[in-house]
Order: C-alpha cells, then sequence, then structure tokens
C-alpha cells in the first residue's frame, strides 16, 4: 500500500519547528482520533471534525526521512466505518490530519481494529516524531528497518516486478533452476547454431580455373597456385594449363634456337630461317674486295646477304659504297666501289643475312 499523505497543522508545525530548532524534545504523538465523515484536510484545523473517539495505543516507527510507519489497535465492540484520522500530541496538540471519501477500515462489534499505516510528510520530518508505545509496532521491512514482509510467489520472483516482497531460498532455488533451464536451452540453440554455421562454411568449396590449379572444402587450409611450364613444354607449345614465365620463354627460346648475342644469330621459332648479322670496321679509300665469313655457316644455303656503308662522322668527302657477290653458306664477298674518283672514303660497313 502506499503510504498517505497527512496535512500537518498550523500548531503541528510550530511544534515541529520548535522540536527541530533545539527548544523542546522531539515531538510524540501518543493518541490517534478518529471519524467516520469525510472533512477538508486544513492546517488550521485543532481537532479532527466528527472525532468518534481517540486511540491511544498506537505505535510507530520512522522507516525514512519522510515515512513513518504507525499502528493503532482498538479492541472495543465499537462499529464505526474509518474515513477520517488525526495524530494527537502529549500536549493535546492536533499534529496531523488524513480524510478519504472511501472507508479506510470498517470496524464490527465482533472485531478488534488493527490499524496499519504508511504516513508520508512533504519534508524530512519523521526523524523528529516519536510514538508513545511501541509494543505492537508492525513496520514494513526495508533495507534498514526491521519489520514485516510478504512473501513472493515464485510467479512475482520470476516477473521481478514487486520491489517491496522478498524471496525465500526454495522460492529463490526455484527461480534460479528455471533461469538455469532457459540458459541450457539458450545455450544449446547457440550452439547449434553455430555448428550448422561451421557446417555451411565448411560445405563450401574453393576451386582454381583456367591456370589456377588447387582448392578443396574449408575444412582446412587451401593452397590455390599456377603451374610454370618448363623451357621444353614452352618451345613445344602443346599445353594450355601452364602460364609461361620470362625464364621459360628464354629457356625455350633458346630450345627452339633463339638468340645467341655472342655470335649474334637469331633462329625464327616455328620456322628453320636463321638470321646473323655483323660489322666491319676499317679505313677504306679506294676500291678493293673484303671477304666476310659467317661465324657460324648456315646449314643448307644462304639466301639473302646485304651490307651497308659506314662513316664515323660527318664529311663532305663523297663516300665509297659496298656491293656483294659470291654469297655462299659459309659467307659472301664485299666490294668497296667508287662511283668516281672523288669517291675515296669508307669507314667499314654493316650486314645482314638469312639462311637456313
Amino acid at each position: 500500500m502506499d503510504p498517505i499523505q497527512f496535512i500537518i497543522t498550523t500548531a503541528g508545525l510550530d511544534a515541529l519547528v520548535n522540536a527541530q530548532s533545539g527548544g523542546t524534545d522531539p515531538i510524540r504523538i501518543i493518541s490517534v482520533g478518529i471519524t467516520e465523515a469525510q472533512f477538508i484536510m486544513a492546517p488550521t484545523l485543532t481537532s479532527v471534525p466528527g472525532e468518534l473517539k481517540r486511540i491511544d495505543a498506537i505505535s510507530g516507527q520512522s522507516v525514512s526521512e519522510t515515512v513513518i510507519h504507525m499502528s493503532a489497535q482498538d479492541v472495543t465492540t465499537d462499529i464505526y466505518e474509518l474515513r477520517g484520522l488525526g495524530l494527537y500530541l502529549s500536549d493535546g496538540t492536533l499534529f496531523a490530519v488524513y480524510s478519504q471519501n472511501d472507508p479506510l477500515f470498517r470496524k464490527v462489534s465482533i472485531s478488534f481494529f488493527l490499524l496499519a499505516l504508511d504516513v508520508a510528510f512533504e519534508n524530512a520530518v519523521a526523524g523528529e516524531i516519536m510514538f508513545g508505545d511501541t509494543s505492537f509496532l508492525l513496520p514494513p521491512a526495508s533495507e534498514t528497518v526491521q519489520g514485516v514482509a510478504a512473501l513472493a510467489t515464485q510467479a512475482q520472483a520470476l516477473a521481478g516486478a514487486d520491489p517491496q516482497r522478498i524471496i525465500t531460498p526454495a522460492t529463490l532455488k526455484a527461480v534460479i533452476d528455471v533461469f538455469g533451464l532457459q540458459v541450457d536451452a539458450d545455450l544449446d540453440a547457440l550452439a547449434n547454431g553455430f555448428d550448422a554455421l561451421l557446417a555451411a562454411l565448411t560445405a563450401r568449396t574453393i576451386t582454381g580455373a583456367g591456370l589456377v590449379s588447387g582448392g578443396g572444402d574449408l575444412s582446412a587450409s587451401r593452397v590455390l597456385g599456377v603451374d610454370a611450364a618448363s623451357a621444353a613444354e614452352t618451345a613445344a607449345g602443346l599445353i594450355a594449363s601452364k602460364a609461361v614465365t620470362p625464364s621459360g620463354l628464354i629457356g625455350g627460346l633458346t630450345e627452339l634456337g633463339g638468340w645467341d648475342a655472342g655470335i649474334p644469330l637469331f633462329r625464327i621459332p616455328g620456322t628453320p630461317v636463321i638470321v646473323m648479322a655483323g660489322t666491319l670496321r676499317t679505313l677504306v679509300t679506294t676500291e678493293l674486295v673484303a671477304p666476310i665469313l659467317f661465324p657460324v655457316a648456315f646449314p643448307t644455303a644462304c639466301f639473302w646477304a646485304g651490307p651497308i656503308t659506314y662513316i664515323s662522322a660527318d664529311s663532305n668527302v663523297r663516300d665509297l659504297f659496298v656491293q656483294m657477290r659470291e654469297r655462299t653458306r659459309t659467307g659472301f664477298n664485299a666490294y668497296f666501289q667508287a662511283g668516281d674518283d672523288g669517291d675515296n672514303r669508307a669507314d667499314g660497313f654493316d650486314w645482314i643475312a638469312f639462311g637456313y
């Protein structure tokens, strides 16, 4: 039950201020006046309107700075409906009042009246108020006050919404058991989910295509690779499942003949054609014959050879020119020729020859 909000009367406030300032001891409530009549709560009241009787069997205890738990009992055979209350001090001063339309309590002749209320004040005054009798006080239990508390059912404990009820060890164990079952179920579902996820992942495969080889499912680490063609495979030119590397290319060309910079000689891959080249460097000032031997004789024949005159610098002198004769598979003769007596200078010639 929520605390009911009492209004402190003007006289009650004066007594409270006097107690708070140290002028008197803490105020003491010794009785409660009760009435069947609803009344307007006003600070000017000095007695409970329509007061039916006063009950001296009253106890109270501060449970917070603004709330007091109060108990009162009436063991008479009186019959009444309680709609209003007034708290009286030891000197007869009406300290505070409360009233409402609906009955707070209905007493019949064969019952005794035991009223237990939590009284709320707007300000922190509870510590300044004492009661005359505490022999039957039943305050609500809290973290700092010993008192009465209701026990939570298992459903209430599972809901976790009631801040007033307490849990017994048996109820706590039942809650923990329920929670444990839920946790176990959640963990099982989580584990099953992970298992399904791992199964789905490991069921996938990664496999190379084209020149890429290797792979497999994801149950283990996989390595993808590209095989390199050897020089012989490059020269053969028969497979399409390997990659040609720079080293393999040079090796393949070498297998086919390729380029021999030391001669220099180049065999055109896929053909029997061989290409050779060379130079002659010497100062020539008259007509003469320069025989050229190929570095390596063509296997069968030389079908074309061509020399071209070389000059080492620009000159106004008319230059000799070169012609070729007597071409064989082993060489040819180069003839320096002059068109007239003014053609009298050359520094050699370059040549290129084709054969098989």
